[in-house]
């Protein structure tokens, strides 16, 4: 198992790298929507601490006459573009009816993943193992539809595990976060929650905000997670995947000089599509050549982080930089099909030493 807290307690969250599981509740459908084989807590297991969540409500099949139609919120993966959401009135879980946005799929371009219930469990339940006591789970939540339904949820089943502190997570160290599920919820979904729920501030429900696409500034006294990243690769160019998220990447990783220094990069090493098998060109990433571009392209991350926002950067080269670099980095890769040994790649940037920080460059 992939462990961060060995790292040091004291070790804030923009100082160290983590996994993160890109579209993590997707393990079913066609090849282009199937993005993760491994449930939550298998992926937790692996390595993964950030989960990318997006859930929508799907009427469930074998409905009894005379009984009220039961949906479930689910994960899902699709354009919005092929989504049909209507407002019908469904049970959840057998509880009395509510009215909420039920999503069905265009010409089945889409497809839903595991239920939110399921997922919120394995992660409750990986924070009190005997091998999770000690880390932590970010759940991201972003593009969903019924907001205060999935925020429900996410109070009822994580229950003491919740974290239900109101700071800026970036700076939180690791012993504060130890054995707890944190939820982050789109500047949408917050907004919701409030108008939908009368739960005062300390409710578990903490904001985050991506400064690649925001023009609002990194803030001390943000309740949540403040980073700087984006992925996704052109639809209309099916061929050449791998070339175009890095040279993507390679743009945000230069951009990423006008945030502040507290702010954590977020990397993506997806590529993801409308047509082709997303495991197969998955694999080709993870291939011992494209390896060492990824490592290359997080130092390349690094290198734009010390030598634009650092006025004291030292030469390239300097094993002098390594420390330096461990405060200012990309801080989150995210990735598809997660396991224990992509996992392993990403906790190992962690461990490298000044010399090999100084020397990564060189694979880029």
């Amino acid at each position: 198992m992939n462990r961060y807290y060995e790292l040091g307690p004291d070790k804030q969250l923009n100082e160290i790298v983590i996994a993160g599981s890109h579209d993590a509740g997707i393990t079913s459908g066609d090849t282009n929507v199937k993005t993760q084989s491994l449930n939550i807590g298998e992926q937790a297991h692996a390595g993964v601490r950030v989960f990318d969540l997006r859930i929508a409500a799907q009427t469930l099949p074998g409905q009894q006459v005379g009984f009220p139609k039961q949906a479930e919120l689910k994960a899902f993966h699709a354009n919005p573009a092929a989504m049909k959401n209507e407002i019908k009135s469904r049970s959840l879980g057998g509880a009395p009816p509510v009215d909420l946005q039920r999503t069905k799929f265009k010409l089945g371009a889409g497809d839903f993943g595991i239920g939110l219930n399921e997922m919120l469990r394995d992660a409750q339940r990986f924070v009190t193992s005997q091998d999770g006591a000690k880390e932590f789970l970010i759940l991201k939540f972003d593009k969903c539809l019924n907001w205060p339904l999935i925020a429900d949820a996410c109070r009822r089943e994580l229950g003491d595990q919740m974290f239900k502190r109101h700071v800026n997570l970036n700076i939180q160290k690791l012993r504060d976060l130890a054995g707890h599920v944190i939820c982050v919820f789109s500047d949408k979904g917050v907004i919701e929650i409030a108008q939908h729920r009368n739960w005062g501030p300390i409710h578990g429900i903490l904001g985050f905000t991506n400064l690649s696409s925001s023009s609002v500034g990194y803030s001390d006294d943000y309740p949540g997670l403040q980073y700087y990243g984006k992925g996704g690769t052109s639809v209309t160019k099916p061929f050449g995947k791998l070339s175009q998220n890095e040279k993507k990447q390679r743009k945000l990783m230069e951009s990423a000089k006008q945030a502040g220094p507290e702010v954590m990069g977020m990397m993506y090493w997806t590529t993801t599509g409308i047509l082709e098998s997303i495991d197969e060109r998955n694999d080709a990433m993870w291939e011992a050549p494209n390896v060492r571009k990824l490592k290359g392209l997080w130092a390349q991350g690094l290198a734009e982080y010390v030598y634009q926002r650092n006025p004291l950067a030292l030469p390239e080269g300097s094993p002098a930089i390594g420390p330096v670099r461990k405060q200012k980095m990309p801080n989150i890769v995210m990735i598809d099909f997660a396991d224990e040994r992509k996992c392993a790649v990403i906790r190992g940037l962690n461990d490298l030493t000044p010399d090999q920080l100084a020397a990564l460059g060189g694979d880029a």
